[in-house]
C-alpha cells in the first residue's frame, strides 16, 4: 500500500533549481541560424529556438540550398539569407549562433566558426560523432570564453527535473541499478547509440553524476560483432552492430545497463503501438519507470512482483505551473543566463562531450574486449579502425 509520506513527497515536490533561476538583462542580442537542408536541416525545429525571446533579434540564416534558406528565414523571422555560413558569420559577427543541423559530421566546423564571432552557441544534439572532434570545439570555446548549450532537452523538461528533485530526497531510497531500453526502431543497435542514446547518457549523468567505467558487447544478427561490420548508417555516421548490451559503472555503486537489440518479429517497427524506449530506476523502497509516450510512474515497493494487490503502479503528478523558473525551462533563455552570469548552461558543452565520450566507450570496450574506464585516454575515434 502506498504511504502517506510517499504521496507528500511527490505531491509536495520543490524541485531543485538554482541554477537559472536568475533574472535575464534588457540586452538585445543579434542571432544566426545555421541549417543545411537534405544534410541534417534545422533539427528538431531549431529553426524556431529563438522565436519568442523579445530580447533577440534573428539577424540571418544561412543555408546552401536556397529553398531551404528561404524557408527557415520565413519561419525564424530572419532578416537576411546566405548561402554560406561562413560569410554569414564573418558579416553579421552575432552574439547568439544556432548550429541546428542534426547530422553531427557538419558540426566540428560550423561551431568553431562560429564561436570566433559569438558568446552563446547552441549546437543540436549529439555535439560531434567523434570525441576528438568534442574536444577541438571544447578547446577553442574555452579560449574565447564561448558559452555552449546542447540540445539535450531533457533537462530542461520539469518532469526530468522533478524527478531529478526526488532522487536527491531519496524518493526511491538508495539506487542500486537502473535499466534503460533504447528507442529501438529501424535504427537498432550502433545508430540508436549516437543519435538517441546520447540523450539517455545525458539525463543519467544528471541524475547520478559521471559514469566511471563501461563494459560493452556488440552483435550482428546474433554473431559477436567484428570490425569488418563497421559501416554507415541510415544516418550518415559510422556505426557497429545491429545490437548492443552496455553496463556502466556510476557512483554510489550504482549500475545502469544501455539495450538497443534488433530482432526478426515486429519490435523494431512501425507495428509497435508503444514507444519501446524508457527506463526503470530500482531503488531500496521505490521503483521510478518512465516510458516514451506514457510517462512516468512509480510503485510503492522495490520488487515488481507484489502479493499485496493494492500496490500498483501511479502516475507523477503534474509538476505545477511556475514551479520552475523560465529560464530553466527555455534552452535559449538558459545559454543567455549562462553568458550574463558567466556560468555553464544546463546541458553545456562539456555534458554534450559527455554523452559522446560514453558512445565511444562502449565501442572502445567491444573493440578491447575490456572495461574501460573514464575519461578515456583514447579520443580518437574506435571505429576508425576499418
Amino acid at each position: 500500500m502506498k504511504s502517506a509520506t510517499a504521496v507528500s513527497v511527490a505531491m509536495g515536490l520543490q524541485p531543485h533549481v538554482s541554477a537559472g533561476a536568475e533574472p535575464l538583462s534588457q540586452k538585445t542580442y543579434r542571432a544566426a541560424i545555421i541549417g543545411c537542408t537534405g544534410q541534417g536541416g534545422y533539427g528538431h525545429g531549431y529553426d524556431r529556438i529563438f522565436s519568442g525571446l523579445p530580447n533577440v533579434t534573428v539577424e540571418a540564416v544561412a543555408d546552401p540550398d536556397a529553398e531551404g534558406c528561404r524557408k527557415a528565414a520565413t519561419i525564424s523571422s530572419a532578416k537576411r539569407q546566405y548561402a554560406d555560413y561562413k560569410e554569414m558569420l564573418t558579416k553579421e559577427k552575432p552574439d547568439l549562433v544556432c548550429v541546428a543541423t542534426r547530422h553531427p559530421g557538419l558540426h566540428k566546423e560550423m561551431a568553431l566558426a562560429a564561436i570566433e564571432v559569438c558568446s552563446g552557441l547552441f549546437m543540436e544534439k549529439p555535439i560531434t560523432e567523434t570525441l576528438a572532434d568534442a574536444d577541438a570545439i571544447i578547446s577553442a570555446a574555452e579560449k574565447r570564453k564561448t558559452k555552449i548549450a546542447v540540445a539535450h532537452n531533457r533537462r530542461y523538461m520539469p518532469e526530468f527535473i522533478q524527478l531529478k528533485s526526488l532522487l536527491d530526497e531519496k524518493f526511491a531510497g538508495t539506487v542500486r541499478m537502473v535499466r534503460i531500453q533504447g528507442k529501438q526502431d529501424l535504427r537498432a543497435g550502433g545508430e540508436d547509440l549516437l543519435v538517441l542514446g546520447v540523450h539517455d547518457f545525458d539525463i543519467m549523468r544528471f541524475f547520478f553524476g559521471d559514469p566511471l567505467w563501461c563494459s560493452a558487447t556488440i552483435s550482428v544478427k546474433g554473431k559477436d560483432a567484428e570490425t569488418s561490420d563497421i559501416r554507415r548508417g541510415n544516418e550518415p555516421i559510422m556505426v557497429w552492430g545491429d545490437t548492443i548490451h552496455a553496463q556502466f559503472g556510476f557512483p554510489n555503486n550504482i549500475g545502469i545497463s544501455w539495450s538497443s537489440v534488433r530482432t526478426d518479429d515486429d519490435w523494431n517497427s512501425r507495428k509497435m503501438k508503444v514507444e519501446r524506449g524508457g527506463f526503470e530506476i530500482h531503488g531500496s523502497k521505490r521503483i521510478i519507470a518512465y516510458q516514451v509516450g506514457v510517462g512516468f510512474v512509480w510503485l510503492d515497493s522495490p520488487f515488481l512482483p507484489q502479493k499485496d494487490e493494492s500496490v500498483k503502479w501511479q502516475k507523477f503528478p503534474a509538476v505545477p505551473e511556475g514551479q520552475v523558473p523560465d529560464n530553466r525551462r527555455q534552452m535559449m533563455k538558459d545559454l543567455i543566463r549562462a553568458i550574463e552570469s558567466d556560468t555553464q548552461p544546463a546541458c553545456s558543452g562539456y555534458d554534450g562531450r559527455w554523452a559522446v565520450e560514453m558512445v565511444s566507450a562502449v565501442y572502445l570496450s567491444h573493440l578491447t574486449r575490456a572495461r574501460v574506464t573514464f575519461p578515456l585516454a583514447r579520443r580518437d575515434h574506435p571505429l576508425s579502425v576499418s
